[in-house]
């Protein structure tokens, strides 16, 4: 999941790579320029999720079995995977889809411990620590500085409930999937200080998703919010 977000990203990145023949670059950037290797990626992620046991990992993940399906809530939006690994409603955003099916095919395990830390204090996150306040932070503070009324109304009704006793303007915890919560800090700017965002997560976040899912799922909720705004 790691290599095929950095992938998509930016698929000179492969270039990097010592170890991939010429021939192969070739091969890969041609699936990249055709977006197959995604589809390659769902239904390799399919295959493994249907080997799983729903029953089994359903509490692990924080989700429920509803008619035969695993019930998994993402940004405010129901989807139900089937035991194939089918995901209805039948989103064309193949990132989501692709999200989903890592969240559950990764079968994480453990509760959360409400102790919050940042983004690069989780596993690799410290080397994305900059392009997480660039991609996630910096577009979130942005949104708010132009309409926090607005903006927290639409938190609301994603799933956000307002947090008490931290220093900050206006503070949300949402969960972005069922074990990944997110801890939101809005800070309004003065004369003297700019405005500021920070995101924090519980510890136990590493055992669902890696960094780059987290980014990606962050950036989604962003996404999401622009898109609630306009209407």
């Amino acid at each position: 999941m790691s290599f095929a977000v950095s992938l998509g990203g930016n698929p000179d990145f492969l270039a990097q790579c010592r170890h991939i023949a010429q021939k192969d670059l070739d091969a890969i950037k041609s699936l990249l320029a055709q977006g197959e290797w995604k589809d390659e990626l769902i239904q390799s992620h399919m295959d493994e999720v249907s080997k799983l046991t729903f029953e089994e990992i359903a509490p692990d993940l924080g989700c429920i079995l509803r008619e035969d399906a695993l019930v998994v809530r993402c940004i405010g939006q129901e989807y139900s995977m089937g035991r194939d690994g089918t995901i209805s409603p039948d989103t064309k955003n193949k990132w989501i889809k692709i999200l989903l099916l890592h969240y559950v095919r990764n079968r994480g395990k453990g509760e959360f411990t409400g102790k919050w830390v940042s983004f690069s204090e989780l596993k690799g996150g410290f080397v994305k620590s900059s392009s997480f306040l660039r991609e996630c932070e910096e577009p979130f503070r942005e949104l708010m500085d132009e309409d926090p009324k607005g903006i927290s109304s639409l938190l609301a009704r994603l799933g956000a409930a307002p947090a008490q006793g931290f220093p900050a303007d206006h503070a949300w915890t949402m969960d972005l999937l069922p074990k990944v919560r997110a801890l939101f800090l809005y800070r309004t700017g003065d004369e003297e200080f700019p405005s500021s965002m920070k995101i924090l997560f519980d510890s136990i976040t590493g055992q669902f998703l890696d960094v780059e899912s987290l980014m990606f799922v962050c950036e989604g909720l962003i996404h999401t919010l622009t898109m609630m705004r306009r209407g």
